[in-house]
């Protein structure tokens, strides 16, 4: 995290250094979106050892969706009318996925088991990221944009599961037990690392393309709009502010 903090550091001070007769910008955004952008990686890592429910009998359904915000410095090397820009940011992220899974199992006994399982995961990493972009027509009053960003932010999250399984004797009783669980994503991972299977990275990764529209209101005041895909598919809203 600090050694990308200081590459972005040092990609800005060189631009600044090659064109000392740039412009800056200073802009805020805000950004929604729903998609399972999670889903691969919770199959393959977080698939939780649940207290009652055997994961190889039931599959897990997802569903996630998030939020994001931040602040962002650009520098057009080109000024006023330049097309192409460097930018930091400082983004909040939150992504918030659903897991519900069921399964029936009998036995040769006649007994039925009915389990079930309901939890929530929520990650919440604060993010630096270093953005290119590049304004097509920038000397008109609206035109569009395209642009790509990389990104990493801490692992912080948390997981939270409620499981159930009813057993339905032959003879005509139940049974019922209830659990649950509270993790937070390091304890996930730190268990993952004990069982052999440790993930592959030790923080959050963030991919960001944009394509986007931007409009002048006012002298060098600015509404953004863009749908991106960042971690996922994204519609995102921005004020920025060049001087």
């Amino acid at each position: 995290m600090k050694k990308f903090a200081i590459i972005i550091v040092l990609v800005l001070v060189l631009a600044i250094d090659s064109y000392p007769a740039g412009k800056w910008e200073f802009g805020f955004h805000y950004s929604s979106w729903s998609l399972n952008l999670m889903k691969s990686e919770i199959e393959k890592n977080f698939d939780p050892d649940l207290e009652l429910y055997d994961p190889e009998k039931g599959n897990f359904k997802f569903d996630s969706n998030g939020n994001n915000l931040g602040f962002d410095l650009r520098y057009f090397p080109g000024g006023k009318n330049g097309s192409f820009s460097i930018g930091v940011s400082y983004e909040r992220n939150n992504f918030k996925a659903k897991i519900n899974g069921a399964y029936t199992d009998h036995d040769n006994a006649g007994n039925r088991l009915e389990a079930e399982a309901k939890g929530t995961m929520d990650v919440y990493p604060h993010s630096f990221n270093l953005s290119f972009r590049w304004d097509l027509w920038p000397s008109g009053r609206v035109h569009p944009y395209i642009g790509i960003g990389v990104g990493m932010g801490a692992l912080n999250g948390t997981f939270e599961a409620d499981t159930k399984a009813t057993l339905y004797h032959s003879s005509g009783a139940t049974q019922t037990e209830t659990a649950h669980e509270e993790k937070t994503l390091r304890q996930v991972l730190d268990e993952m690392e004990e069982e052999g299977d440790k993930y592959p990275l030790s923080f959050f990764p963030i991919v960001h393309i944009q394509f986007g529209l931007r409009g002048e209101i006012i002298n060098n005041l600015y509404l953004l709009g863009e749908v991106a895909v960042y971690d996922g598919i994204i519609f995102r809203g921005g004020i920025a502010y060049r001087f």
